[in-house]
């Protein structure tokens, strides 16, 4: 399961030309990434990356915007059990 998780995470950052989720993270706790995922991916700020090797528009879409709620619960996890 992980490793699909993480094998999905990595597909997302690809097609997201320049994307480095750890940076987004840190940035805005993927406020602006979530927001690609709005209508399945066919929203003003999807339409700027071109060619985007991703499901957009398909119910297969939201496993991705799954997968990286997943990887924020686990970073925010391993922040408070760093700071108990």
């Amino acid at each position: 399961m992980q490793s699909d998780l993480v094998s999905r995470l990595k597909r997302f950052e690809k097609a997201i030309k320049n994307c480095d989720i750890d940076e987004q993270y840190r940035s805005d706790k993927y406020k602006y990434l979530f927001s690609l995922f709005e209508n399945k991916g066919i929203n003003r700020n999807m339409s700027k990356f071109k060619g985007v090797d991703l499901p957009i528009g398909k119910y297969q879409f939201s496993i991705f915007k799954y997968a990286l709620n997943k990887y924020r619960q686990f970073l925010e996890d391993a922040a408070t059990s760093t700071s108990e």
